[in-house]
């Protein structure tokens, strides 16, 4: 039993740490911290929308992709709805774990910075569900009654930490990029104090740029599996998108020491 809890551990913490790093990343970057339970909770927010998601692509549209003989709209679907309904999914996230949240909108970064919380939190469930699908191409298969004689094999533990480390320069990295996009958008409404139609039509705008990042960066990932240049690609994408965010970070942060807002 100790050895298979062991593993367990291993896994959970081979899945968390490259959401850990990049949240540090981020967190470096906010002059005045956040309470550390608050982004606790939107962390642990974003993982469990994971669950949902992650339902609601499998069962409900995976479910009518199947059933569609129109491979075009099937393509669209893949290519557009689903990292659609991710970006989503951890804006939900990011929204109703700060609901009660007093110290939120006391910072014009506040936004990007819980939002890029929740989107993490949604990577790191995306790196164990990773992890466990390795596991059952290996013919490994968790439960309480083999927990006790549960064993990896060096092989497996490599595909493992390999798989994970390249995640957490792309997947991961992404999920922070795209969420600090929306984000961006939620910190300029907030800014301007327009009203909440106008708050609301600036994160849809947020989310769909964040939408279509995140399927450049799936058709590129597609298409390195053919031709390895298409990697080239993917880490344009993610540095300059990184790049730009950052020069909008800097922006809206500068609001709050020239204006006060």
């Amino acid at each position: 039993m100790t050895g298979g809890i062991f593993y367990l551990i291993f896994l959970l913490i081979l899945a968390i740490t490259p959401s850990l790093i990049w949240l540090d990343y981020y967190l470096r970057r906010d002059d005045r911290p956040e309470p550390r339970r608050w982004l606790i909770f939107t962390f642990c927010f974003g993982v469990f929308i994971t669950i949902f998601i992650n339902f609601l692509e499998i069962n409900v549209i995976g479910n009518w992709q199947e059933s569609l003989s129109n491979k075009e709209l099937k393509i669209i679907i893949f290519f557009l709805l689903l990292p659609f309904i991710e970006e989503v999914g951890k804006f939900l996230a990011a929204f109703f774990s700060t609901v009660k949240n007093r110290f939120f909108g006391d910072e014009t970064t506040d936004p990007i910075i819980y939002t890029v919380t929740a989107g993490l939190g949604f990577a790191a469930a995306e790196n164990l569900k990773v992890c466990f699908s390795i596991l059952q191409e290996n013919f490994v298969f968790i439960n309480w009654y083999n927990l006790a004689s549960l064993s990896l094999s060096s092989t497996i533990i490599n595909t493992l930490i390999i798989t994970i480390f390249i995640r957490f320069l792309s997947a991961v990295f992404l999920h922070a990029t795209s969420c600090a996009i929306f984000g961006y958008f939620w910190s300029v409404g907030l800014i301007l104090k327009k009203k909440k139609n106008i708050i609301a039509g600036l994160i849809v705008f947020g989310i769909i740029i964040a939408s279509v990042l995140h399927s450049c960066y799936n058709y590129l990932i597609m298409k390195m599996n053919a031709n390895l240049y298409f990697a080239l690609g993917v880490f344009l994408l993610l540095a300059i998108s990184n790049y730009i965010m950052s020069r909008a970070f800097k922006q809206i942060k500068s609001y709050q020491k020239n204006y006060d807002v």
